[in-house]
């Protein structure tokens, strides 16, 4: 076990570590099924359309979203992996030689929950910078990340196992019932 107890609290309007911005209005008709960029809105899950254009122009840093005034949900994106926010999507980025942001978007994630953020208490930005989480050690980020990444993947491929029997349940079932 890890000692926590010199570790110090740090807010999220510290701008030394992190850059936060919130995305833009996207009309319907500027979107397109054969476009490239994913547009992310308030579900910051699963993008809801795609664009051909940006708002941010860097990419070489990682993501964490959060939508702003749905259910509490948080998503970290990739470096190198474009998107487009829009204004009911906050983005959150982080410097990555102090924090690892995937083990940031993790933190976001529980002081929302305990901010209990939700569809009547907007997780805007004042409220975003306002949380504070614990300062730990960027080794101990890493090290804590190398472990829930090697579950992700376990995960990952369980929810790949158990799709595919649901199609081969499908596939049976309309044999028989058909």
């Amino acid at each position: 076990m890890t000692n926590t107890s010199n570790w110090t609290r740090i807010k999220f309007s510290n701008n030394q570590l992190f850059t936060i911005l919130i995305g833009k209005r996207v009309l319907s008709n500027e979107m397109n099924s054969n476009y490239d960029i994913p547009v992310y809105s308030a579900n910051v899950k699963e993008p809801f359309g795609k664009i051909n254009k940006l708002l941010i122009d860097d990419f070489t840093k990682g993501s964490i979203l959060w939508g702003i005034d749905g259910d509490w949900m948080v998503n970290y994106i990739p470096a190198n992996t474009p998107f487009y926010p829009t204004d009911h999507c906050g983005v959150l980025r982080v410097d990555e030689t102090k924090m690892n942001p995937h083990f940031v978007m993790f933190m976001l994630e529980m002081a929302g929950k305990q901010a209990a953020f939700n569809r009547s208490n907007r997780a805007s930005i004042d409220r975003i910078k306002s949380l504070t989480i614990p300062n730990i050690p960027l080794d101990v980020q890493n090290m804590a990340m190398t472990e829930v990444e090697e579950y992700e993947t376990i995960i990952n491929e369980a929810k790949a196992r158990m799709n595919l029997c649901i199609e081969q349940k499908k596939v049976i079932l309309d044999k028989y019932l058909r």
